[in-house]
């Protein structure tokens, strides 16, 4: 489905329900992913993380020890810190590092790498940041990656200090090769010769001085715990993936779940009002007494029809709706009963009452009533019957029930407290025909002056052509949805037929599933009373839920 036609407009609220629907199915693609990465990082081999942190310090000016001591100029010490990462993966200082480890004990992989730490107004050692860098080491053992740290840093932080001695002693030999040019006593009194003696001790302070820009700050340290796997991050993250997974995957089957879930999207895809919302009765129930409003008049199905039954009279309040018809898309959803519980209603309020069962193909009106079925609409619209002949009449009210012609005189029931029935008769061989002829809009035209409403059971819309030629001579229209088995293309495909049908839309009766206990907890509870103990098969004893 489409977010469904009530969720069409795509509000948080709507598709926080689809997804409330299907819950399970995020639940377990949810805890399926958590589990599966729980797993996936107990798999994984614990690797420790040890790192070293050098400080950079610029040299001192032996010349004039005053000037920059205490300034480092910013491009260089990028520069500095930056060049720490290529000289750490230097192959001489890795021979370095493993002469410094010894072959005494024995010493896990590793890995290395260097990077400048991020530049802070303080670091945690109260040393000013942005001139330091850390030299992390990675090993299956802890204490081997505390080694291996340290000794890169001891070893780069050496060959560091050696090589600017290397090249303080080169300059020395240049210069002392020089001074020996100078052989006589008075060349050796000249300014040049004093200059460059000058410059010779300088060299050898900054000989002994030198320290190679770089010393260790803090040492590493033996990790106590590994710092992967994390399971418990590991968890998290896959319980986030599996939880946007499941919505996702919930959302997509939306798009292909053409079923209608609730009486508001129903009257959204249909443009009509709902007038009454029936909760679906158990087939045992309904085939052991279909005619629920008076064998069972205490249950939720009793009264929501008596709640559809104030709901219609509302809606015709002016009188002008003097026939209705009543149609569902297919076939078994509950049409005739809905039919006859409401016709027996609207009679037993005062309303002279005409049901008339123009399905003429499958017809069910005579066995909800328990009506004979020789006669009827078909024999009449043939003229091979009269209609006072056709018609039949049933007695309403939580007594017991009895039937006859409409001439027949019947002791226990009065002429305003009877429905009369106009049942289908036998099945003609064109019923299309019949009822799209001017003898049955003759005959919706007598019944509506004879009586106060004529109900029509008419056949399923999307089953076959009759309820268009029955919604010419009819009123109003009441749609019948069973949400059990309705499909929004369905839905559709009624509304473009009812948009053409002259008749007024009176509105929608929903049928849901069955209610839930926690439903029916909302619902009043009646006491038995003298008057059910009159109703077959209540036994004076049970309570009944409305």
């Amino acid at each position: 489905m489409v977010v469904n036609a009530d969720e069409q407009g795509g509000t948080l609220s709507d598709y926080a329900r689809v997804v409330w629907r299907r819950k399970w199915i995020v639940l377990v693609v949810a805890v399926a992913l958590t589990a599966l990465a729980v797993a996936y990082a107990h798999t994984k081999t614990p690797m420790y993380q040890a790192s070293a942190q050098l400080i950079y310090e610029s040299q001192l000016d032996v010349s004039d020890p005053s000037s920059g001591a205490f300034y480092i100029d910013p491009t260089q010490l990028s520069v500095q810190l930056n060049s720490v990462a290529s000289e750490i993966a230097s192959p001489d200082l890795a021979v370095n590092v493993k002469t410094l480890l010894g072959s005494g004990k024995a010493v896990s992989s590793y890995s290395v790498s260097a990077a400048p730490d991020a530049t802070s107004d303080q670091t945690s050692s109260g040393s000013v940041g942005g001139n330091t860098v850390s030299i992390t080491a990675v090993s299956p053992s802890g204490d081997t990656a505390a080694r291996v740290a340290n000794a890169y840093a001891q070893a780069f932080t050496a060959a560091r200090k050696a090589s600017q001695q290397a090249s303080v002693r080169q300059a020395e030999q240049v210069i002392k090769s020089q001074l020996g040019s100078y052989t006589s006593t008075t060349a050796r009194k000249s300014f040049d010769y004093v200059t460059l003696r000058q410059r010779l001790q300088d060299l050898e302070i900054l000989e002994a001085t030198v320290n190679g820009n770089f010393r260790v700050l803090v040492p590493a340290t033996v990790p106590s715990a590994p710092f992967s796997p994390k399971p418990v991050h590991n968890g998290v993250e896959g319980l986030a993936a599996g939880l946007v997974v499941g919505i996702g995957f919930v959302l997509l089957l939306a798009q292909f779940d053409t079923r209608v879930r609730s009486r508001e999207e129903a009257a959204a895809l249909l443009g009509m009002p709902v007038m009454g919302h029936v909760r679906k009765m158990p087939a045992k129930a309904l085939n052991k007494q279909p005619l629920f409003v008076f064998s069972d008049s205490h249950n939720p199905a009793a009264e929501a029809m008596r709640k559809l039954r104030g709901n219609l009279e509302f809606a015709n309040i002016d009188g002008d709706v003097k026939s209705v018809f009543i149609t569902s898309c297919l076939q078994g959803e509950g049409k005739s009963v809905t039919v006859c519980n409401l016709a027996l209603l609207l009679a037993a309020s005062g309303n002279r009452v005409v049901l008339v069962d123009g399905d003429l193909r499958r017809p069910q009106v005579h066995r909800y009533l328990n009506l004979s079925n020789a006669v009827g609409l078909s024999t009449v619209l043939t003229g091979r019957t009269d209609l006072d002949k056709a018609l039949r009449w049933r007695s309403v009210g939580p007594g017991p029930a009895s039937a006859g012609a409409i001439g027949t005189v019947d002791a226990t029931a009065k002429r305003d407290d009877r429905l009369y029935v106009l049942t289908s008769g036998p099945a003609p061989h064109n019923p299309a025909e019949v009822v799209a002829s001017t003898s049955f809009a003759s005959l919706m035209a007598q019944l509506q002056a004879e009586f106060d409403l004529v109900i029509v059971d008419a056949p399923a819309l999307l089953a076959v052509g009759d309820t268009a030629a029955i919604a010419r001579c009819a009123n109003g229209l009441i749609f019948l949805v069973d949400l059990t088995r309705a499909k929004r293309p369905l839905l559709a495909e009624a509304a473009t037929q009812i948009s053409h049908m002259p008749c007024r839309k009176l509105g929608l009766v929903v049928i849901s599933a069955a209610p839930s206990r926690r439903y029916e907890r909302h619902h009043y509870g009646y006491e038995a009373s003298p008057l059910d103990s009159a109703v077959p098969g209540k036994g004076g004893k049970s309570v009944a839920r409305s």
